[in-house]
Protein backbone atom coordinates (compact mmCIF):
# COMPACT_ATOMS: atom_id res chain seq x y z
CA UNK A 1 0.00 0.00 0.00
CA UNK A 2 1.32 3.44 -0.91
CA UNK A 3 1.40 6.36 1.52
CA UNK A 4 -0.21 9.76 1.22
CA UNK A 5 2.41 12.17 -0.14
CA UNK A 6 1.42 14.76 2.50
CA UNK A 7 0.76 13.02 5.83
CA UNK A 8 2.56 9.74 4.98
CA UNK A 9 -0.36 7.69 6.33
CA UNK A 10 -0.90 4.48 4.31
CA UNK A 11 -3.60 5.04 1.71
CA UNK A 12 -6.75 2.96 1.69
CA UNK A 13 -6.97 0.25 -0.95
CA UNK A 14 -10.28 1.84 -1.98
CA UNK A 15 -9.38 4.20 -4.82
CA UNK A 16 -12.14 6.67 -4.01
CA UNK A 17 -10.39 7.39 -0.69
CA UNK A 18 -7.43 9.04 -2.47
CA UNK A 19 -6.96 11.75 -5.08
CA UNK A 20 -4.47 11.40 -7.93
CA UNK A 21 -2.67 14.62 -8.84
CA UNK A 22 -1.66 14.59 -12.51
CA UNK A 23 0.63 17.60 -12.04
CA UNK A 24 3.15 15.76 -9.86
CA UNK A 25 1.93 12.17 -10.04
CA UNK A 26 1.26 11.85 -6.31
CA UNK A 27 -1.71 10.33 -4.52
CA UNK A 28 -3.17 12.41 -1.71
CA UNK A 29 -5.57 11.11 0.92
CA UNK A 30 -9.01 12.70 0.95
CA UNK A 31 -8.40 14.24 4.39
CA UNK A 32 -5.29 16.14 3.24
CA UNK A 33 -6.99 17.17 0.00
CA UNK A 34 -10.02 18.57 1.84
CA UNK A 35 -7.82 20.31 4.43
CA UNK A 36 -5.93 22.08 1.63
CA UNK A 37 -9.21 23.07 -0.03
CA UNK A 38 -10.64 24.38 3.25
CA UNK A 39 -7.46 26.38 3.92
CA UNK A 40 -7.66 28.10 0.52
CA UNK A 41 -11.38 28.81 0.98
CA UNK A 42 -10.68 30.36 4.40
CA UNK A 43 -7.91 32.59 3.01
CA UNK A 44 -10.19 33.73 0.19
CA UNK A 45 -12.93 34.64 2.68
CA UNK A 46 -10.52 36.60 4.88
CA UNK A 47 -8.75 38.43 2.04
CA UNK A 48 -11.85 39.68 0.30
CA UNK A 49 -9.73 40.85 -2.62
CA UNK A 50 -8.00 38.77 -5.24
CA UNK A 51 -8.96 35.14 -4.89
CA UNK A 52 -6.29 32.48 -4.49
CA UNK A 53 -6.39 29.69 -7.05
CA UNK A 54 -6.88 26.13 -5.86
CA UNK A 55 -3.58 24.29 -6.00
CA UNK A 56 -2.21 20.79 -5.65
CA UNK A 57 -1.65 20.07 -1.92
CA UNK A 58 1.81 18.68 -2.70
CA UNK A 59 3.51 20.67 -5.48
CA UNK A 60 1.25 23.77 -5.37
CA UNK A 61 0.62 23.65 -9.10
CA UNK A 62 -2.72 25.39 -9.90
CA UNK A 63 -5.57 22.93 -10.38
CA UNK A 64 -6.55 22.75 -14.09
CA UNK A 65 -9.69 24.72 -14.86
CA UNK A 66 -10.16 23.17 -18.31
CA UNK A 67 -10.10 19.63 -19.63
CA UNK A 68 -7.27 20.30 -22.08
CA UNK A 69 -4.99 21.51 -19.26
CA UNK A 70 -5.67 18.32 -17.32
CA UNK A 71 -5.09 16.26 -20.46
CA UNK A 72 -1.70 17.90 -21.01
CA UNK A 73 -0.73 16.96 -17.47
CA UNK A 74 -1.77 13.36 -18.06
CA UNK A 75 0.21 13.21 -21.30
CA UNK A 76 3.27 14.58 -19.54
CA UNK A 77 2.96 11.98 -16.79
CA UNK A 78 2.43 9.18 -19.30
CA UNK A 79 5.80 10.03 -20.87
CA UNK A 80 7.25 9.14 -17.47
CA UNK A 81 5.50 5.73 -17.51
CA UNK A 82 2.95 6.71 -14.86
CA UNK A 83 0.32 3.98 -14.89
CA UNK A 84 -2.24 6.21 -13.16
CA UNK A 85 -1.92 8.67 -16.04
CA UNK A 86 -2.46 5.94 -18.64
CA UNK A 87 -5.49 4.67 -16.72
CA UNK A 88 -6.98 8.18 -16.54
CA UNK A 89 -6.34 8.76 -20.24
CA UNK A 90 -8.03 5.45 -20.99
CA UNK A 91 -11.08 6.57 -19.02
CA UNK A 92 -11.06 9.91 -20.87
CA UNK A 93 -11.05 8.21 -24.27
CA UNK A 94 -13.71 5.75 -23.13
CA UNK A 95 -16.05 8.52 -21.95
CA UNK A 96 -15.05 11.17 -24.53
CA UNK A 97 -14.17 13.84 -21.96
CA UNK A 98 -11.37 16.43 -21.40
CA UNK A 99 -11.42 17.39 -25.06
CA UNK A 100 -10.85 13.86 -26.35
CA UNK A 101 -13.16 12.11 -28.82
CA UNK A 102 -14.79 8.93 -27.61
CA UNK A 103 -12.54 6.13 -28.87
CA UNK A 104 -12.82 2.63 -27.41
CA UNK A 105 -9.68 1.33 -29.15
CA UNK A 106 -7.47 4.16 -27.91
CA UNK A 107 -8.97 3.71 -24.46
CA UNK A 108 -8.07 0.04 -24.53
CA UNK A 109 -4.53 0.83 -25.74
CA UNK A 110 -3.99 3.22 -22.80
CA UNK A 111 -5.36 0.66 -20.35
CA UNK A 112 -3.10 -2.08 -21.72
CA UNK A 113 -0.08 0.16 -21.21
CA UNK A 114 -1.24 0.82 -17.65
CA UNK A 115 -1.55 -2.93 -17.00
CA UNK A 116 1.97 -3.50 -18.35
CA UNK A 117 3.20 -0.90 -15.85
CA UNK A 118 1.53 -2.75 -12.96
CA UNK A 119 -1.81 -0.98 -12.50
CA UNK A 120 -4.52 -3.00 -10.74
CA UNK A 121 -7.45 -0.72 -11.64
CA UNK A 122 -6.64 -0.93 -15.35
CA UNK A 123 -7.04 -4.72 -15.09
CA UNK A 124 -10.58 -4.19 -13.83
CA UNK A 125 -11.32 -1.72 -16.63
CA UNK A 126 -10.05 -4.10 -19.33
CA UNK A 127 -12.01 -6.94 -17.77
CA UNK A 128 -15.13 -4.79 -18.09
CA UNK A 129 -14.30 -4.12 -21.76
CA UNK A 130 -14.22 -7.86 -22.49
CA UNK A 131 -17.29 -8.46 -20.34
CA UNK A 132 -19.36 -5.86 -22.21
CA UNK A 133 -17.69 -6.07 -25.64
CA UNK A 134 -16.46 -2.47 -25.58
CA UNK A 135 -13.87 -2.12 -28.35
CA UNK A 136 -13.28 -5.89 -28.36
CA UNK A 137 -15.31 -9.05 -28.86
CA UNK A 138 -17.07 -10.32 -25.75
CA UNK A 139 -14.86 -12.91 -24.04
CA UNK A 140 -15.87 -13.94 -20.51
CA UNK A 141 -12.71 -16.00 -19.97
CA UNK A 142 -10.36 -13.12 -20.76
CA UNK A 143 -12.53 -10.82 -18.64
CA UNK A 144 -12.18 -13.21 -15.71
CA UNK A 145 -8.42 -13.47 -16.29
CA UNK A 146 -7.93 -9.70 -16.04
CA UNK A 147 -10.12 -9.58 -12.93
CA UNK A 148 -7.90 -12.22 -11.30
CA UNK A 149 -4.74 -10.32 -12.23
CA UNK A 150 -6.27 -7.17 -10.75
CA UNK A 151 -7.16 -9.01 -7.54
CA UNK A 152 -3.62 -10.38 -7.22
CA UNK A 153 -2.34 -6.82 -7.58
CA UNK A 154 -4.57 -5.67 -4.74
CA UNK A 155 -7.76 -4.36 -6.36
CA UNK A 156 -10.71 -4.78 -3.99
CA UNK A 157 -13.12 -4.16 -6.87
CA UNK A 158 -11.60 -7.04 -8.82
CA UNK A 159 -11.72 -9.28 -5.76
CA UNK A 160 -15.40 -8.48 -5.29
CA UNK A 161 -16.14 -9.14 -8.97
CA UNK A 162 -14.45 -12.55 -8.80
CA UNK A 163 -16.64 -13.39 -5.81
CA UNK A 164 -19.72 -12.43 -7.80
CA UNK A 165 -18.58 -14.59 -10.72
CA UNK A 166 -17.94 -17.61 -8.49
CA UNK A 167 -21.23 -17.23 -6.61
CA UNK A 168 -23.65 -16.37 -9.42
CA UNK A 169 -22.18 -17.95 -12.54
CA UNK A 170 -20.23 -20.94 -11.24
CA UNK A 171 -22.08 -21.82 -8.06
CA UNK A 172 -18.85 -22.01 -6.02
CA UNK A 173 -20.40 -20.44 -2.94
CA UNK A 174 -17.62 -21.14 -0.45
CA UNK A 175 -14.93 -19.81 -2.81
CA UNK A 176 -17.05 -16.73 -3.57
CA UNK A 177 -17.49 -15.98 0.12
CA UNK A 178 -13.74 -16.30 0.67
CA UNK A 179 -13.15 -13.65 -1.99
CA UNK A 180 -15.82 -11.37 -0.51
CA UNK A 181 -14.32 -11.77 2.95
CA UNK A 182 -10.89 -10.70 1.70
CA UNK A 183 -12.41 -7.67 -0.02
CA UNK A 184 -14.59 -6.78 2.98
CA UNK A 185 -11.60 -6.90 5.32
CA UNK A 186 -9.86 -4.46 2.97
CA UNK A 187 -12.80 -2.06 3.23
CA UNK A 188 -15.09 -3.05 0.34
CA UNK A 189 -18.65 -2.08 1.23
CA UNK A 190 -20.03 -4.02 -1.76
CA UNK A 191 -18.51 -7.26 -0.50
CA UNK A 192 -19.74 -6.62 3.03
CA UNK A 193 -23.25 -6.01 1.67
CA UNK A 194 -23.09 -9.30 -0.28
CA UNK A 195 -22.08 -11.22 2.86
CA UNK A 196 -24.78 -9.52 4.93
CA UNK A 197 -27.43 -10.28 2.32
CA UNK A 198 -26.56 -13.99 2.39
CA UNK A 199 -26.47 -14.09 6.19
CA UNK A 200 -29.83 -12.32 6.56
CA UNK A 201 -31.56 -14.44 3.90
CA UNK A 202 -32.27 -17.18 6.48
CA UNK A 203 -31.20 -20.02 4.20
CA UNK A 204 -32.93 -18.70 1.08
CA UNK A 205 -29.49 -17.96 -0.39
CA UNK A 206 -26.76 -20.61 -0.25
CA UNK A 207 -23.59 -20.04 1.76
CA UNK A 208 -24.81 -18.86 5.17
CA UNK A 209 -22.91 -21.70 6.84
CA UNK A 210 -19.64 -20.00 5.83
CA UNK A 211 -20.55 -16.68 7.51
CA UNK A 212 -20.85 -16.11 11.26
CA UNK A 213 -22.30 -13.15 13.12
CA UNK A 214 -18.94 -12.68 14.81
CA UNK A 215 -17.27 -12.39 11.41
CA UNK A 216 -19.81 -9.81 10.20
CA UNK A 217 -19.20 -7.73 13.33
CA UNK A 218 -15.47 -7.87 12.60
CA UNK A 219 -16.00 -6.94 8.92
CA UNK A 220 -18.24 -4.00 9.89
CA UNK A 221 -15.37 -2.55 11.91
CA UNK A 222 -13.00 -3.04 8.95
CA UNK A 223 -15.31 -1.07 6.63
Amino acid sequence: TEDCAICLVPLSRLKNDAMYEACCGNEICVACYMENEASINKQNEENGGKKLAFTCPFCREPVPTAGLEYLRQLQSRSLRNDHYAFTSMGASYRDGVHGLPKDDLKALDCLIQAVELGCDQACVAIGRCYEEGTGVAVDKEIAALFERIGALRGSLGARHNIGSLEYTNLGNHEIAIRHWKIAAEGGSQDSLDALREIYNADGKMPGKEFISKEYLDFAYRAC
